[in-house]
C-alpha cells in the first residue's frame, strides 16, 4: 500500500535522557497535540522519529514552515538535546537531464557506447584481475534509490532481490511501478534502475550498459520519490537496511539537507566494516548531504575527454570524480526500456560504487579487514584513492572536483597503506558535528569567517546568544543554504558587497528564524 508520504511532517529528537516512545509521546502531545506517531529512527538508535501530517504537500514553503515551527517548539520543551525537522528542499531545476536537446555536447557530437569504459580503463582492469575476484565477485552493494525494474539491460541477474526493501511502504518488496507519486512535486521513477545499471547491468556491448562491477550484486532498497527532495530520515533507515543485511558498499544517487541521524547511521556503517558513498549534487551548486559528510565520501562528475561537467557540484567536500555525463543508462519511455544518455553525479557514484567493489574483491574484504579492522577499511580505500596515479588528474583541473578521476587499473593495483596511517584518515567534508562545520562543508566557506557572517544575519548581541540561535534554527539554516542561493552566497563570501545586499526568502523557516533575517 502507497503511503502518501508527501504531506508528512517528520521532527527528529535526541531525548536528554533516555526515555521510551510512550513518554516521548506525552512530551509530543502537551507541546504539538495530538495526531503524532513516534517511532525509533532505527533499531537500537537513540532518536526518535515523530509523523505527523499537514495539508501542505513536500518542496512547498508552507510544510517547510510548519516543520521547522513543530521542530522549535519541541526544542524549546528543553527536552531534548537535538530537535530537527525532516524537511525535503523546494528546487526550481531538474535533478537529473535526460532531454536530447539542441546545444547539448553529449547528443550534438554522442560518444561511443562503451567510452566510459575505456576512459576508466575497465578492460585492463577485468584483465588484471582472477576470475575469482573479477567483475566483483562477493561483493554486495546496498542502493538507497526509487527502488529497481528488471530492465533488460539491467537484468536480475545483478540483483539480490532475497534482501531489498521499500522503507518507504514498510515491505521487503523495493520494485518501482515507474508511476510516478501524482503527491510528490518532482517525482524520478526509474532512477534507481539507471543508476544500478552502471554498477551491475547485465546488458550487452553492442547495447552499450555492462556494469563495471557485474559480478557483484545490488541490493535495492527503495527510500526515495525524488533524487533531491528525500526524507532525509528515509535514507538513513536504508543505510541501516544495507547495513544489517550485510552489505560491503553502499552508494547514494541522492541528496538533500541531511541532519544529525544520517550522518550518525552512517558512522555505524563505517564502523561495520562498509564502503559509503554519495553523490555531490547537480545543479544546486552546492554539495549536498550526505556527500558533505567527512564520513561518506562525495563524488563529483566529469564527461567524455575528462571534461569537467560544468551542473556537477563541487568544493572543498568532493573527494573524487568519476563519469557523469553522457553516461549510458537503462531507462524508460512510457515504461518501454530503452537505452539513452544522461547526465548527473547520480552516475558519478555509482561509477565509484563499482570501482570500491572491484577493489574489495581484488584484495580480498576479509583480508582488508583482518589487516585493518573493520572501522579502518572505508580509510583504507580512502588512502588507495590518494595514491599517486590512482586518480587521473587532466590539465586545468578543477580541486573542487576532487583528486582527479578514478582510474580502475591504478586503483587495483596500487600498494595498501599502512595501518598506523589510517587514523586520521576522512573524507573531505564536515569533521565537526556542529551546524557551522556541516554548512560550511555543503557551501565550501570557511568556518570561523560564516560564524562571524551569521552573527550579523541573526542580529545577535553575545557569542552565547549565537550559539543558542544556531542550536534552535539548525536545520533551518541548512534548510535555507539550500533553498536560498543567495543565503547560501552570502555566507561563503561574507566580505562581498553582494552579501550585504542580500534579501533572504524566509517563507519556509519558522516566524522566529524569519524575524530574525528579515530587513
Amino acid at each position: 500500500m502507497r503511503i502518501d508520504s508527501a504531506h508528512q511532517i517528520r521532527v527528529v529528537v535526541l531525548p536528554k535522557s533516555a526515555r521510551s516512545n510512550a513518554e516521548i509521546s506525552k512530551i509530543i502531545k502537551n507541546r504539538l497535540g495530538d495526531g503524532w506517531q513516534v517511532q525509533r529512527l532505527t533499531r537500537g538508535s537513540r532518536l526518535a522519529l515523530l509523523i505527523g501530517a499537514t495539508e501542505y504537500t513536500v518542496g512547498t514553503s508552507g510544510h517547510a514552515r510548519e516543520s521547522h515551527e513543530a521542530a522549535l517548539a519541541l526544542y524549546r520543551s528543553n527536552q531534548f538535546r537535538r530537535v530537527e525537522a525532516d524537511v525535503p528542499i523546494p528546487a526550481d531545476v531538474v535533478a537529473e537531464s535526460f532531454q536530447a536537446v539542441g546545444g547539448n555536447t553529449c547528443f550534438d557530437n554522442q560518444p561511443p557506447l562503451d567510452w566510459v569504459h575505456h576512459i576508466v580503463h575497465w578492460p585492463e582492469a577485468m584483465a588484471a584481475m582472477s576470475d575469482a575476484s573479477r567483475g566483483g565477485v562477493g561483493v554486495s552493494i546496498g542502493q538507497p534509490d526509487t527502488g529497481y525494474t528488471i530492465h533488460p539491460n539491467l537484468g536480475a541477474a545483478g540483483l539480490d532481490l532475497t534482501r531489498d526493501r521499500d522503507v518507504i511502504d514498510g515491505d521487503d518488496d523495493a520494485l518501482d511501478d515507474l508511476d510516478p507519486n501524482p503527491l510528490w512535486p518532482f517525482p524520478n521513477p526509474g532512477h534507481g534502475t539507471a543508476t544500478a545499471s552502471v554498477v551491475v547491468g547485465q546488458g550487452t556491448a553492442t547495447e552499450g550498459i555492462v556494469g563495471l562491477a557485474g559480478r557483484s550484486l545490488l541490493v535495492p532498497i527503495r527510500a526515495i520519490e525524488s533524487v533531491f527532495q528525500v526524507f532525509d530520515s528515509d535514507v538513513a533507515k536504508a543505510v541501516a537496511h544495507a547495513r544489517q543485511v550485510g552489505c560491503h558498499v553502499v552508494t547514494m544517487s541522492l541528496g538533500g539537507k541531511g541532519f544529525v541521524g544520517l550522518k550518525g547511521e552512517i558512522q555505524r556503517a563505517v564502523d561495520a566494516g562498509m564502503i559509503v558513498m554519495a553523490a555531490a549534487g547537480n545543479y544546486v551548486e552546492i554539495v549536498t548531504a550526505p556527500a558533505s559528510y567527512d564520513n561518506c565520501l562525495a563524488v563529483a562528475a566529469t564527461g567524455p575527454g575528462d571534461i569537467l561537467w560544468p551542473d556537477s557540484s563541487h568544493g572543498s567536500a568532493v573527494d573524487v570524480s568519476m563519469p557523469g555525463a553522457c553516461v549510458y543508462v537503462a531507462q524508460y519511455r512510457d515504461k518501454t526500456p530503452i537505452v539513452r544518455m544522461a547526465n548527473g553525479t547520480s552516475y558519478a557514484v555509482a561509477h565509484l560504487a563499482a570501482a570500491a567493489a572491484l577493489w574489495l574483491a581484488q584484495h580480498g574484504r576479509q583480508f582488508l579487514i583482518d589487516k585493518y579492522g573493520a572501522r579502518l577499511l572505508q580509510a583504507a580505500f580512502l588512502a588507495t584513492l590518494r595514491w599517486p596515479g590512482v586518480c587521473v588528474v587532466p590539465p586545468d583541473w578543477d580541486p573542487g572536483y576532487g583528486l582527479g578521476r578514478v582510474d580502475l587499473p591504478a586503483l587495483l593495483a596500487a600498494p595498501l597503506p599502512v595501518p598506523a596511517d589510517l587514523l586520521s584518515v576522512a573524507a573531505f567534508g564536515a569533521e565537526e558535528d556542529d551546524a557551522v562545520a556541516r554548512i560550511a562543508a555543503m557551501i565550501s566557506a570557511d568556518p570561523a569567517r560564516m560564524r562571524t557572517r551569521l552573527a550579523e544575519l541573526l542580529k545577535v548581541s553575545t557569542h552565547e546568544e549565537l550559539n543558542e540561535t544556531i542550536a534552535e534554527h539548525e536545520g533551518e539554516l541548512a534548510y535555507l543554504a539550500l533553498a536560498d542561493r543567495s543565503f547560501a552566497q552570502s555566507l561563503a563570501r561574507p566580505g562581498s558587497a553582494a552579501a550585504f545586499r542580500t534579501k533572504i526568502n524566509v517563507a519556509g523557516v519558522s516566524d522566529d528564524l524569519g524575524a530574525r533575517l528579515a530587513g
